[in-house]
């Protein structure tokens, strides 16, 4: 928990700086800020490793198809949130949304064989 909390710290002494540096040369401050993130993300993934060992605990648990599916669509959903920010940060506002909506996009079209799970479920369960 001590390391997330630095994180923070480190992120918002991040955001005064390039928030300095964005009076002075919007470019860079975009560039420190992209890399920034990628550190961030990179720290991040290295300290949830141990969750990795719990979701194979999971998928020995359920059908390892529907596990998969579950993934990619919190996958989809965190890389397009971070892909808005950076290009809202970036200024561009309407793209941000473009991302967001062909996020959502995805991650409907990826979670398409959990809905047809649910309704031959459901079917199933009403015919019953």
């Amino acid at each position: 928990m001590e390391e997330f909390i630095k994180l923070f710290a480190i992120a918002v002494i991040a955001a005064i700086l390039i928030s300095l540096l964005n009076e002075y040369n919007r470019s860079y401050a975009i560039v420190a800020s992209v890399s920034i993130c990628c550190a961030m993300l990179l720290h991040i993934v290295t300290k949830a490793l141990p969750i990795f060992g719990y979701i194979d605990e999971l998928v020995s648990l359920t059908s390892s198809a529907d596990f998969a599916c579950i993934i990619k669509v919190v996958g989809i959903a965190i890389l397009a949130q971070s892909s808005a920010d950076i290009c809202k940060d970036a200024g561009q506002t309407a793209l941000s949304g473009k991302v967001v909506l062909a996020g959502r996009a995805a991650i409907i079209i990826a979670a398409l064989p959990l809905f047809k799970k649910l309704i031959n479920i459901l079917t199933y369960l009403l015919a019953v």
